[in-house]
């Protein structure tokens, strides 16, 4: 587990335990970025673990990272690509549960809706508490979300007195969009061929009996839900779900735009808040902003104050694609999902 305390004087003199403090840094860092990237309720969220991670190849080669939400009475499953970003902060919390040991640690959770103890999983939202390990509840993801509030709002009044929910999360526009991903009807498919892929691996690194209570999970879950969102896709769906990561490609980078929906910004990309700027892109960008200052000054020159101020609200936008742009940069561009190799058949044979 490694040191459980190291503790020195904050200003002010009080004591504070560092690894604690950390830790808990860590995990609001991963609640609030996954929320926002992911936009899932909150315990969606708690009942992610290392098995709702996929990963499928398409025919070109190209390899989309997609998460598995659970269905639920109310809720229909999810399966939702993963952008680069949120393929960041749960490669993270990967390496952060498996840094002193080969897998992520199974954990059994109490599930509050249906009030009953669930098998040992490796749950991706745990942490340490002195020297112990244990799943994040409601509670804590609660307190985690009042206290970076509380803490922003030390230093912008704009926070002051704001408490954020999970639920506040899933109404911002851009977790709005990534809400809407493969229809159930297709992921299903999807599913179908990933198990195949996917489960001789999960077994080389988990025991089988770990793997079969997860599948056990979710078909129990899938059960409470109606057998028409299972139904096969038409080949037309599956060619339409193909084309969908061709023509999300554009100049800049990468079209966030839900599965089979049309641009709602008439291809207006600098202005669009779902344009995920390739980093490698930046020269663009600021090629961009010079023709941009020119247009602007001529404008100025001429009187054209309808121009002026449209050119202004596309700097100010493409300013803040520059700033997202260079921090991605830090971001590494290859990250380890923590996903096993699937064994050969001839090798599990021997």
């Amino acid at each position: 587990m490694g040191v459980s305390t190291v503790r020195v004087c904050a200003p002010g003199g009080r004591p504070v335990n560092l690894v604690a403090a950390e830790e808990e840094a860590f995990w609001t860092w991963a609640v609030v970025h996954t929320l926002r990237l992911f936009g899932v309720r909150i315990e969606e969220l708690l009942e992610l673990t290392h098995l709702s991670i996929r990963q499928y190849q398409r025919p070109n080669g190209e390899v989309i990272g997609l998460l598995v939400i659970a269905p639920s009475k109310t809720d229909r499953e999810r399966v939702i690509p993963m952008s680069a970003e949120l393929f960041h902060v749960i490669a993270q919390i990967i390496r952060r549960l498996t840094a002193d040991r080969p897998t992520i640690r199974l954990l059994r959770r109490w599930d509050q809706a249906e009030k009953l103890l669930g098998e040992p999983m490796p749950l991706l939202f745990q942490r340490r508490h002195d020297s112990s390990c244990g799943p994040l509840n409601e509670t804590i993801v609660m307190r985690l979300l009042r206290q970076v509030c509380n803490r922003i709002g030390q230093y912008d009044a704009r926070f002051a007195d704001l408490a954020f929910t999970a639920h506040d999360f899933r109404r911002l526009f851009a977790t709005d969009l990534v809400n809407n991903g493969v229809p159930i009807h297709i992921g299903a498919v999807l599913l179908g061929h990933l198990s195949l892929q996917t489960t001789s691996g999960y077994v080389a690194v988990f025991n089988d009996e770990v793997v079969r209570h997860y599948q056990q999970f979710l078909d129990n879950r899938r059960r409470l839900r109606p057998d028409g969102e299972y139904r096969t896709p038409t080949s037309t769906e599956w060619s339409e779900f193909e084309q969908h990561f061709d023509t999300r490609k554009v100049e800049l980078g990468d079209c966030g735009r839900p599965y089979a929906s049309d641009c709602r910004h008439e291809h207006a990309c600098i202005r669009c808040p779902v344009l995920r700027v390739n980093p490698r892109m930046i020269f663009r960008l600021e090629e961009i902003e010079i023709d941009l200052i020119a247009r602007r000054a001529r404008a100025e020159a001429e009187g054209w104050l309808g121009e002026i101020e449209g050119i202004d609200m596309t700097l100010r936008l493409l300013r803040q694609k520059q700033v997202e742009a260079v921090r991605l940069t830090g971001v590494p561009r290859t990250v380890d999902l923590g996903l096993p190799a699937v064994v050969p058949r001839s090798r599990q044979e021997t």
